[in-house]
């Protein structure tokens, strides 16, 4: 149509020079060329949006093959309704982004050790094995971020710590606790972790047994012992390696059932699990966060409820001057949602340093019933003192086949006897199999502070201080370690152990450390570090009239 246009307007053109001398020729070009000049601009118009169209057309065509090429390597999630998305995928989906890969320095080599971990609660608090800290603090990997983590709390007989990641903003991803009661061989599950400490690598596999031994040889010489005193665990066939330690073990469910802490070198597809019940019971010992931090509160819930559940509260506490009652079920600390007893210590302990005061919301009979309460320094196991000291322990022994403590008011006494140190062989003497003993005695703590009180015992033991039970050991086992934190004051103490020997090895010691925890208390997020003493034990004989000791409290067996 242009052309056209140019056309037309050249025809006139050539009409005017053809009518010089004619009054009419000039004013029909002008005429022309006035009616030719808006068709000239519509079409120049008119082209260019051809052109810009066509620009537009090849460049679409183009852009896909070139936006591949250039996007090549950017994630692209895949869509959920894809046949691709198994159960699988969707728990490994929900699990990742809570694994957090540890690294701790090598004095020795000036590297970095490596480890895993699992956040369980929304602030920044992870589960991991107690032999991936090598130092209470180091680094984290969360995804692409990196930062600073430091030990909230350890139980290495147990080989299980929790630690808190630092400067974290806003809350975090979980992966929920689960159950290990009800694990099934066969059962498939998924292991994440940091491997080689080259970031967070998934496999999975099945429950290979829901319930395996590490401390027995093998099943035949199993079947003559009782062993519901040792430790099981989960062995699982996922492919796990070096820096797997600490990681989670995870259901189809998406929860946690085990921490992985081992494997078995000589054996193929050999992975073993601390089981999660282990943790829900003990998680209160590794964390104690009213006695790291002295504010009382005097709740204790119930490990194992799939809800905060209250199971006791301590008489003259606050938790019991504000009214909490047994059966209450604690739904928020501090504004923070809690669904079970490891989540409301973790969320006590973030409050505790922050802060004297504790704002709960309980639920109970279907009411809602907030509560304030201003804790108070935890009650010390008070020390005495004796005019008169004779270093040393009074023992009784007792014979017969034991394969728990027995009643000791109901048997005879065999013989009684002193001697100067915790010393089982010269206890024991020529008795080598097939006693039991009660042991009395009092230890000195040097000065007011926390301590870890430990006992390590093969068979049995029970420990009691001040006539009240606080380390439940018993039943036929191993040489294993209880430990528990205890504040105390500064003076003597008495102490009561009992003790059982059934057959074979036999061990029986006992320890004190020391723990101050250096830094701010402020909930400023700086690094702490707990220093560790070990105190010698000193043991000094009961006075005769006070000689005697019994249990006037009960407690949960380690």
């Amino acid at each position: 149509m242009l052309m056209s246009a140019f056309r037309l307007l050249r025809r006139s053109i050539f009409a005017k020079r053809h009518c010089v001398g004619c009054d009419h020729g000039g004013s029909r070009v002008v005429g022309n060329i006035g009616r030719l000049l808006p068709l000239i601009l519509t079409d120049l118009r008119r082209e260019k949006l051809m052109r810009l169209f066509s620009i537009v057309f090849c460049a679409s065509l183009i852009w896909p093959t070139f936006s591949q090429s250039v996007l090549a390597d950017e994630p692209t999630r895949l869509d959920p309704r894809s046949p691709r998305w198994s159960p699988l995928v969707d728990v490994i989906d929900k699990v990742e982004p809570a694994v957090v890969g540890l690294f701790l320095r090598d004095e020795k080599t000036g590297g970095f050790n490596s480890g895993s971990g699992t956040i369980i609660e929304s602030s920044g608090y992870v589960l991991t094995n107690d032999h991936v800290l090598s130092s209470d603090t180091g680094y984290a990997v969360l995804g692409k971020v990196a930062g600073k983590f430091e030990v909230v709390g350890r139980m290495p007989e147990k080989d299980m710590a929790i630690v808190r990641l630092l400067h974290v903003k806003g809350h975090l991803p979980i992966v929920p606790l689960g159950r290990s009661n009800d694990v099934h061989n066969g059962e498939a599950v998924v292991v994440a972790g940091n491997p080689g400490g080259r970031g967070i690598t998934i496999t999975s596999g099945i429950v290979s047994s829901k319930k395996t031994y590490l401390d027995m040889p093998n099943a035949l010489i199993a079947t003559n012992y009782n062993l519901l005193a040792r430790d099981d665990y989960l062995r699982f066939d996922a492919a796990s390696n070096r820096g797997n330690s600490g990681g989670p073990l995870v259901n189809m469910e998406g929860k946690i059932i085990g921490i992985v802490s081992r494997v078995n070198p000589e054996e193929q597809n050999a992975g073993f699990a601390i089981p999660i019940d282990r943790v829900r019971k003990l998680i209160v010992r590794i964390v104690e966060p009213e006695l790291r931090h002295d504010r009382w509160v005097g709740v204790s819930l119930n490990p194992l409820a799939e809800a905060a559940v209250v199971a006791a509260v301590e008489e003259g506490s606050p938790a019991a001057e504000a009214g909490i009652l047994a059966g209450d079920v604690i739904e928020m600390v501090a504004g923070t949602r809690v669904r079970n007893a490891a989540q409301y210590t973790l969320a006590l302990d973030r409050v505790l340093r922050e802060s004297e005061e504790v704002e709960l919301l309980a639920r109970r009979r279907g009411s809602a019933i907030p509560v304030s309460m201003q804790t108070i320094p935890v009650p010390r196991l008070k020390g005495v003192e004796v005019e008169t000291l004779e270093p040393g322990l009074d023992y009784r022994m007792y014979l017969g086949k034991f394969k728990k403590l027995p009643e000791f008011e109901t048997m005879e006494v065999e013989r009684t006897g002193q001697v100067d140190s915790l010393n089982l062989e010269e206890i024991q003497g020529d008795q080598r199999d097939d006693f039991a003993l009660s042991i009395n005695a009092m230890f000195r703590v040097p000065e007011e502070g926390l301590y870890r009180f430990q006992i390590t015992s093969d068979d049995g033991s029970r420990v009691f201080l001040h006539d009240k039970l606080f380390l439940d050991h018993d039943g036929s086992h191993p040489p294993m370690t209880v430990s528990r934190l205890v504040r105390a004051g500064a003076g003597l103490h008495p102490i009561r152990i009992d003790y059982f020997e059934g057959g074979g090895a036999q061990t029986l010691t006992a320890a004190l450390t020391r723990l101050d925890v250096a830094g701010d208390d402020d909930g400023d997020d700086s690094e702490s570090e707990t220093k560790q003493t070990p105190i010698e034990l000193q043991f000094f004989r009961v006075p005769a009239e006070d000689s005697v000791s019994k249990p006037t409290s009960d407690a949960v067996s380690e």
